[in-house]
């Protein structure tokens, strides 16, 4: 029935607390060749909480580029840095699998752990069911493709398949492709900025407090920029998969909050004065080089 995802996840919630209370702790006798080095826990945290700006477009036209600009560059201060600090604090002192499950048992008691474990899977389950949509969006924008219904779910559901089957490889396949991946898509990002900062002469866009007309949507931008900006407590769960989890998780997650803020705010920055509709023939051509 409708209940039954819910419940599915409530069993699975104590069960991982239960294991969790049992067994868990350290690295699980993990090889220290296997454990998570720097660079693939700050490919690990990249992909759980920013993952480039793809899918933030339309925020540029709820508010205007000004207010977006600010919020970027202001809010990591204020909500990101908090979050990934108070995370660090927790993993290092706690160096365990479980993240918010375990944090809560130990603070509070089982139950409270048990449902923040409950919590964390719902929000999970909800959350990571963007991600096939998106990417099959693009892949169609790409192709100039369309889908009915049934192939769009089957292209989903495809998607799904081939990232759960890259996460049963285990942490440290996935670290590792993490920052491999979070290279290569922000590869087209970084073309963006280069071509904008040499062919765009009008930066006037970025003082707009509106764009094209469109009515202002507070609570659009602001959903928006806390989901752009969160996430950095889900590396809680691989605590316990961390080489030298004092020195490597507080180096990783402020490598992170870094990469995935300046990942979010520059490309937004110069796709703000970048035109919709010119073509890339239409923009102006580039100074000639001097001999």
């Amino acid at each position: 029935g409708q209940g039954s995802p819910p419940l599915l996840l409530f069993f699975l919630s104590f069960a991982m607390v239960a294991i969790e209370k049992g067994g868990g702790g350290g690295s699980h006798g993990i090889p220290e060749g296997q454990l998570l080095g720097t660079l693939a826990l700050v490919g690990l945290i990249y992909f759980t909480a920013a993952g480039g700006a793809y899918g933030s477009e339309s925020v540029i036209n709820s508010v205007g580029p000004l207010p977006v600009i600010i919020g970027h560059a202001i809010f990591p201060f204020c909500w990101s840095l908090p979050i990934g600090l108070a995370t660090v604090e927790l993993a290092t002192a706690y160096p365990t699998d479980g993240g918010v499950a375990v944090w809560a048992a130990l603070a509070f008691n089982e139950f409270w752990g048990f449902m923040g474990g409950y919590f964390s899977l719902v929000e999970g389950v909800v959350n990571l069911a963007v991600f096939p949509t998106v990417t099959l969006d693009y892949i169609l924008v790409l192709f100039d493709a369309e889908l009915d219904p049934v192939s769009s779910w089957f292209g989903k559901a495809a998607i799904s398949c081939l990232v759960v089957l890259l996460n049963m490889q285990g942490v440290n396949f996935v670290g590792r492709s993490s920052y491999l991946l979070s290279i290569l898509i922000n590869i087209p990002l970084i073309i963006l900025c280069i071509l904008a900062v040499i062919r765009v002469k009008d930066y006037s866009p970025w003082m707009d407090s509106r764009q094209n007309d469109y009515d202002t949507n507070w609570t659009f931008f602001l959903g928006i920029l806390v989901f752009n900006l969160s996430g950095y407590d889900n590396v809680g769960s691989v605590a316990g998969q961390v080489k030298k989890p004092g020195v490597t998780m507080p180096k990783a997650m402020i490598i992170a909050i870094i990469v995935g803020s300046v990942s979010f705010l520059v490309p937004l920055m110069f796709g703000a004065v970048v035109s919709q509709t010119a073509s890339p023939q239409e923009l102006p051509s580039p100074p000639p080089l001097p001999l």
